[in-house]
């Protein structure tokens, strides 16, 4: 079943205008005609599957149905933090986070990174990102849409990072640290209902600057095993690691 979010809170009583692009997709794309069920989450976090009563194609009006209790998502909120990726690099990482369940992406400027994003850009680049990571929330039938974030200097990631529970980085000189004492101990330490987040580099990797920078400002540095991953595939890894840590433990 086809699931969309409503920025709306939720009503038993009421009845709910969904967007022109998922009304579009609902009766182009979708097929779905009156009576027809669908998810509908709202912005809460309680999801319902709701009827279909209008199937206009600008403006589809569905009315809630019946409950669906739980939820999908982790006991712990993720953050990613990582600079801009080249090509397409960066559409791919933000779509398979969401997918795995991260709350928070963090796009920011490191020394390093090649894909700047211009400042006249930034905007439309946010927007673009945005519809993917919504897209991606939908598919894997999330209970919200994670944030995205673009930060254009280091020390304003720093200043983001003050309220959370734990803080790493990923550091490929770490790789010799066969005992990875850091991830270890956050891996097995108390996660539910807790907040962290990891910084990683982009294809350049992060300066020793920036990790000095980090460490003195209460980061942990952590390995990702021997292996050197690409930049798109580090963030995957450490959030699969936490991700079946914190469900499955």
């Amino acid at each position: 079943m086809q699931q969309y979010f409503v920025n709306d809170k939720f009503d038993i009583n009421s009845t709910y205008n969904l967007s022109k692009d998922d009304s579009n997709h609902i009766v182009r794309i979708m097929r779905k005609k009156i009576n027809d069920k669908i998810y509908v989450v709202f912005n809460d976090e309680i999801k319902y599957i709701c009827s279909i009563i209008n199937d206009n194609i600008e403006s589809v009006i569905v009315k809630p149905y019946e409950e669906v209790r739980g939820s999908n998502e982790l006991p712990i909120k993720i953050t990613i933090a990582i600079p801009p990726l080249k090509n397409d690099k960066t559409e791919y990482l933000i779509q398979k986070l969401t997918e795995l369940g991260v709350s928070s992406i963090v796009l920011f400027n490191s020394e390093r990174n090649i894909a700047k994003i211009k400042k006249d850009k930034v905007e439309s680049k946010l927007n673009r990102w945005q519809k993917i990571i919504k897209e991606a929330a939908e598919q894997s039938k999330r209970n919200l849409i994670p944030d995205i974030t673009y930060i254009d200097c280091f020390e304003k990631l720093i200043e983001y990072s003050k309220s959370l529970d734990y803080k790493m980085v990923a550091y490929e000189k770490e790789s010799i640290n066969e005992d990875n004492y850091n991830l270890k101990k956050l891996l097995n330490g108390p996660l539910e209902n807790k907040s962290v987040i990891a910084v990683f580099g982009s294809e350049g990797g992060l300066s020793e600057k920036e990790i000095n920078t980090l460490t003195s400002s209460e980061f942990d540095v952590i390995s990702l095993g021997k292996r050197i991953l690409r930049a798109e595939t580090a963030p995957l890894y450490f959030t699969s690691c936490v991700s079946y840590f914190s469900e499955f433990k």
